[in-house]
């Protein structure tokens, strides 16, 4: 060790001078590459992996919005096929309907003769359910009527509208409330309608 010492002193200060600077270089390469090169090689690879999973949860909330903007369409459509139910049901159950039709009668002081249910006749998508009806009141009443049987929920129909002068036994029924207006009959037919799926046997006879 003293020897190679002695022989380094023996090189002059200038040539020392460069020897330690290439021993420190080659130091100092060493070092870039056992420890700095591997550093920086692992940190562009978690940078890639970064850059990779970015994506990947950029992808997730995406594909988050899609199944909440599906959700919301699903849901609309739900609320969509419950109305078109209320309005176009899939069972000819009509009872409470025809309550209703029968009591908004009453309410705006009709005098009904007859109410009654008709066949079921098929179409394509839906049956018609008829029910065919004798009305006694004034203009206005019967008019009356006729608008708010228009605003049910389940979709109805007044069709085949026939107006003329109320015999004497239906006037007599009528005059408590029509003192003044001349008292009219109508008979019409109000049909609502049951939805019908396609290929579906053709329905008949009274609904239920």
């Amino acid at each position: 060790m003293s020897e190679a010492l002695d022989k380094f002193s023996a090189i002059p200060a200038s040539q020392r001078l460069v020897l330690l600077l290439l021993l420190l270089g080659g130091i100092g390469a060493g070092w870039y590459f056992l420890f700095i090169s591997e550093t920086e090689d692992k940190i562009t690879a978690e940078r890639a992996r970064t850059t990779q999973l970015n994506k990947q949860l950029a992808d997730a909330k995406g594909i988050e919005q899609n199944i909440r903007r599906i959700e919301a369409e699903v849901e609309q459509l739900k609320t969509a096929r419950n109305e078109m139910r209320d309005r176009l049901p899939e069972d000819a159950e009509i009872a409470s309907l025809l309550q209703k039709i029968h009591g908004q009668g009453k309410i705006v002081g009709l005098e009904i003769a007859r109410f009654e249910r008709a066949n079921m006749t098929p179409d394509e998508l839906y049956v018609r359910i008829p029910v065919r009806m004798t009305l006694a009141g004034t203009f206005h009443q019967i008019a009356t009527f006729f608008y708010y049987v228009g605003k049910l929920t389940r979709i109805v129909n007044v069709e085949n509208i026939e107006l003329t002068v109320a015999p004497p036994q239906m006037t007599a029924g009528a005059s408590a409330r029509t003192e003044t207006a001349a008292v009219l009959e109508a008979k019409c037919t109000a049909t609502t309608f049951m939805y019908r799926a396609p290929g579906a046997e053709p329905a008949g006879g009274q609904p239920k």
